[in-house]
């Protein structure tokens, strides 16, 4: 069996917060990593899915994605699939333009070895985001959501997500708290703060993504 790599943390959010406490004694054993298993966690998946999913529901996500992996008998195309894929197809199954943009972008990126998940992997949190950031259509929200997915990194909070943004509005009383206000809070729970996210996540996630402004990187499309 293996060790549960969040033993320690539960017990420090216990102690940082007594309304955390009361969500990780509600559910002592939650599995972050059970809980990310539910989204793509492969890179270039985990990436168009957070790119395809900036501004809109969730279920109009999947349904684009839906779209596009019928493009390719029903399988996500590879990042040199998508290249030889043109705008027009692609604008078809519901991606705008600034998303066909940045689709290209990235699968660029991983065609040419700019982006390189053993490379990500050496680097330390901040220095994944700078990395990530460098691609068109990427900002804080989608290099959490790499951070979280694919590198499962264990203090990450994505301040960023709408979802987690209420979350902490519902749990703590507060009013539209803005997003330095969330990361305020958040700083009480490192170096545990994808467990808390997940705490907060997994209580009550509404069918929503960021509203445009919550990627700062990111225009309204």
């Amino acid at each position: 069996m293996c060790a549960d790599r969040w033993v320690e943390g539960r017990a420090a959010l216990r102690a940082a917060d007594p309304r955390m406490a009361a969500l990780v004694n509600a559910r002592p054993l939650l599995d972050p990593d059970a809980f990310f298993d539910t989204w793509p966690s492969e890179l270039w998946s985990a990436l168009v899915s957070q790119v395809i999913g900036q501004q809109i529901s969730l279920a109009a996500a999947g349904a684009i994605r839906g779209r596009l992996q019928a493009l390719n008998g029903g399988l996500l195309p590879s990042p040199a699939q998508l290249l030889a894929i043109d705008e027009d197809t692609l604008r078809g199954v519901g991606l705008s333009h600034a998303k066909t943009v940045y689709l290209y972008d990235l699968a660029a990126r991983l065609v040419d070895g700019r982006l390189d998940l053993a490379r990500l992997c050496a680097l330390d949190d901040d220095a994944v985001r700078d990395t990530l950031t460098q691609i068109k259509g990427v900002g804080r929200f989608t290099a959490d959501g790499v951070l979280l997915l694919t590198l499962r990194r264990p203090d990450i909070w994505p301040a960023g997500d709408l979802a987690l943004r209420r979350a902490v509005a519902r749990v703590w009383d507060l009013d539209k708290p803005s997003l330095a206000d969330v990361d305020a809070l958040g700083e009480r729970f490192r170096p545990w703060r994808t467990l808390a996210a997940v705490y907060l996540l997994s209580d009550d996630r509404p069918d929503v993504t960021p509203r445009p402004g919550d990627d700062a990187s990111t225009p309204a499309t």
